[in-house]
C-alpha cells in the first residue's frame, strides 16, 4: 500500500472529522496525536483487557497505520539526517508496538510513546 492510499484509508478512518479541512502539517499532527492515543490504548488494555480482543487489535492496527503514514512522509532529499533520525525513531516505535503487543507486555509500548511525546511537542512548535 503506498503512502497516499495508506493516509486516504487512515483519513476515512477515525480521524477524518479532524483532518478534513486541515494543511499537510497539521494532519501530520493529528497523526502523531492519534498515534499516541492508541500506543496508550494498546499498553493499557494489554494489561487489563482479554488475551483476545477488539479493543487491542483495533489500537495495534492504527498504531502501525500511523507510523507506516508517518515514515513515508518523510522528504529524505529536504533533510536527509532529520528524516533518517526520525526514521529510526519510528522503527524503534514500531519495534515496541510489535514486540508489545505479540509478548504481551505493555512495558515495551509504554517505553516507546515518550518519544512519540517529544516528536509531536516539537511539531506543535513548528509555525505553519
Amino acid at each position: 500500500m503506498n503512502y497516499n492510499a495508506s493516509m486516504k484509508h487512515y483519513i476515512t478512518d477515525d480521524i477524518a472529522g479532524k483532518t478534513s479541512n486541515l494543511n499537510p502539517h497539521k494532519i501530520i499532527e493529528e497523526v502523531l496525536k492519534d498515534l499516541k492515543k492508541n500506543m496508550e490504548t494498546l499498553a493499557y488494555s494489554l494489561d487489563n483487557e482479554p488475551v483476545i480482543s477488539s479493543i487491542k487489535s483495533n489500537s495495534f492496527s492504527k498504531s502501525l497505520t500511523a507510523i507506516y503514514i508517518l515514515q513515508s512522509s518523510l522528504d529524505f532529499e529536504a533533510g536527509e539526517e532529520i528524516a533518517t533520525n526520525l526514521f529510526n525513531i519510528y522503527e524503534f516505535c514500531k519495534t515496541g508496538i510489535i514486540k508489545g503487543f505479540t509478548q504481551r507486555k505493555s512495558k515495551l509500548v509504554y517505553d516507546a510513546i515518550p518519544p512519540i511525546d517529544e516528536i509531536l511537542d516539537g511539531w506543535k512548535q513548528i509555525k505553519r
